[in-house]
């Protein structure tokens, strides 16, 4: 009876959710299906519309968080207002389209990053915008509960995803029903995004909700008291340990310690955040609070030495810039840690999700504050050279080997993370196969962790500018180096049980072609042209394919894709996806 009343209670609280957020719920359910749609349809359909449905999708799941947000900023400012919920929810219909159409244009370094800073804005607006305004002198009970229902949730999904994937397990082996293993990701897709989604919604804290008579958890104390805060008091230990070291030897700091100190103090701003109830009851909750910001600002001081010394030899990137932000932004909040009794924590929410935005969007962000950089350091370079008059290059073959490896990064910086078309002193037209007409030197970047004669590269099927001859043959399949699973095409079963880059074709229990894909594409990598502009290169269908006979089948594999590393005695193959085309000669 209990566990009917507690599915009772599920469902209500799904369909009270589905009243409270159904647009929110209805952008969850449309991203499902669309997902499953692209799943269903990926190697039919053109490549520009995979990358369309791809951008559609990636909007999708932003559109489910502002929906949230503008959902809850309705009932905390406007519940009652129509006309107000009909205007925002307009704005926030074109704002989407408007990303969708100018901002994720492609899936490179600018837009990835940005999309991911979006999201995380919008994340952080979920936790503050409900209470904006408000009385609620117990924000962080509220967080902690947020948090709760969230685990819950993954809980009850996880428990509900493994129980039907059990079901599915079974049937396949018992009855030989053979589930294609995409059904198993089609179950995730719809619990996630309709049932996990809902589930959550109706967890979500009421409108006008406190939290004045909450109870903190005694297993929550228990973790943050006497286990957290040691642990982040041992590691001050370790850090102020090295600081000690560094005075002593006179060595500057690692370029880790940046990454040690930036996560370890933001870590320990959410522990303060979360510890703030206990402050007026718990004595180490209270002398953490007390003096834990104080003496976390040296260790800072010592981060911003580190990256201020990475800045100062190579300049800003996008990397550098956000610890660079992230780590003010700590040092701020510190500070009012230090000096204010009495915490507003909510401004710890707003001030981060202020940061985000600023970071990936607008004259500061990082990409625009990490171009001026570098564009700075290339003309200081040029100038210190002699290699440049007004906005014309001067070719100097001249240079010392650490400049030209300077110049090479700089250039390598623009095409991993923007274009070239970004580098000032450039013309439109400048390729890095010019780097030796332009500069006086070839284009050869040092890539930290890379020896210099290695260079990345890419070389993809342009299927746009000659199409596939399948002529002769009977089937058509698309294989990844990820993907080790075993497909059946009448009387051949491709084999890949010995791992991805070997495939046995079979015939009634005998092995009948055995092929190293390895092999073939460094042979394909080996005898195409090594000039490519950019690190990679389309080609045709044509030098991308291998043909072979053997007991009475024939195969052609069209390689899609190549991706790797090589130098001038090796080729390492890190990424391949391939076509085959199969006839077996016996049917």
């Amino acid at each position: 009876m209990k566990l009917l009343n507690r599915f009772k209670s599920i469902l209500l609280g799904i369909r009270q959710s589905l009243r409270r957020f159904p647009i929110t719920i209805g952008i969850s359910t449309i991203l499902a299906i669309s997902l499953i749609y692209f799943h269903e349809n990926r190697l039919i359909i053109s490549a520009l519309v995979r990358e369309d449905l791809m951008r559609f999708n990636m909007v999708l799941g932003m559109a489910l968080l502002l929906s949230l947000c503008l959902d809850l900023l309705k009932e905390n400012f406007y519940k009652n207002d129509k006309f107000k919920t009909l205007i925002s929810y307009l704005l926030g219909a074109g704002i989407l389209v408007f990303y969708y159409l100018f901002l994720l244009k492609d899936f490179q370094f600018v837009s990835i990053t940005r999309y991911v800073g979006i999201i995380i804005f919008l994340i952080l607006v979920y936790f503050f915008v409900p209470v904006i305004g408000n009385n609620d002198k117990n924000y962080e009970y509220r967080v902690i509960e947020i948090f709760g229902n969230f685990f819950e949730t993954v809980i009850y999904s996880l428990v509900l995803l493994l129980g039907i994937f059990a079901i599915f397990f079974t049937i396949d082996n018992l009855f030989d029903v053979d589930i294609d293993s995409k059904y198993y990701y089609y179950v995730f897709l719809i619990l996630f995004f309709m049932f996990a989604v809902s589930f959550f919604l109706s967890k979500q804290p009421k409108d006008g909700e406190f939290f004045d008579e909450k109870q903190y958890s005694q297993s929550m104390r228990i973790l943050l008291t006497y286990i957290v805060i040691p642990l982040i008091t041992i590691y001050t230990i370790i850090l102020y340990a090295y600081f000690a070291k560094i005075l002593i030897t006179w060595e500057w700091p690692k370029g880790l310690v940046s990454h040690l100190v930036i996560w370890y103090t933001a870590l320990s701003i959410g522990v303060i955040f979360l510890i703030t109830p206990l402050i007026e009851t718990d004595k180490i909750s209270r002398y953490f609070k007390g003096l834990f910001p104080k003496l976390v600002l040296p260790i800072l001081l010592m981060m911003f030495l580190s990256i201020g010394q990475r800045i100062f030899q190579y300049g800003i990137t996008e990397n550098r810039y956000y610890i660079l932000v992230l780590g003010i932004w700590i040092t701020l909040i510190m500070i009012y840690f230090s000096v204010k009794k009495q915490l507003k924590n909510i401004i710890i929410p707003i001030s981060l999700s202020i940061l985000v935005l600023n970071s990936v969007i607008g004259p500061f962000s990082s990409y625009s504050i990490s171009k001026y950089s570098q564009n700075r350091r290339l003309n200081a370079i040029l100038n210190r050279n002699l290699m440049i008059s007004g906005d014309t290059i001067i070719r100097n073959k001249n240079v010392s080997k650490d400049d030209k490896r300077e110049i090479n990064n700089i250039i390598h910086y623009f095409i991993n993370n923007h274009s070239l078309d970004d580098v000032k002193v450039l013309s439109d037209n400048f390729k890095t196969a010019d780097m030796e007409d332009v500069f006086g030197f070839e284009y050869e970047p040092n890539i930290y962790g890379i020896s210099e004669n290695n260079i990345y590269f890419y070389y993809g099927t342009d299927l746009s500018a000659e199409s596939i001859d399948i002529q002769g043959y009977e089937h058509f399949v698309q294989l990844y180096s990820w993907d080790e699973k075993d497909m059946v095409i009448e009387n051949l079963k491709i084999d890949r049980s010995l791992g991805s880059r070997i495939v046995t074709l079979v015939r009634n229990e005998e092995k009948v072609m055995i092929i190293d894909i390895d092999n073939i594409a460094l042979e394909i990598v080996d005898g195409l042209d090594p000039s490519f502009d950019e690190g990679k290169s389309q080609r045709t269908p044509k030098e991308m394919s291998y043909e072979v006979e053997e007991n009475t089948v024939r195969l052609k594999i069209i390689f899609t894709n190549i991706s790797g590393n090589k130098d001038d005695s090796n080729i390492q193959i890190d990424n391949i996806e391939y076509i085959l085309l199969i006839d077996d000669l016996n049917n």
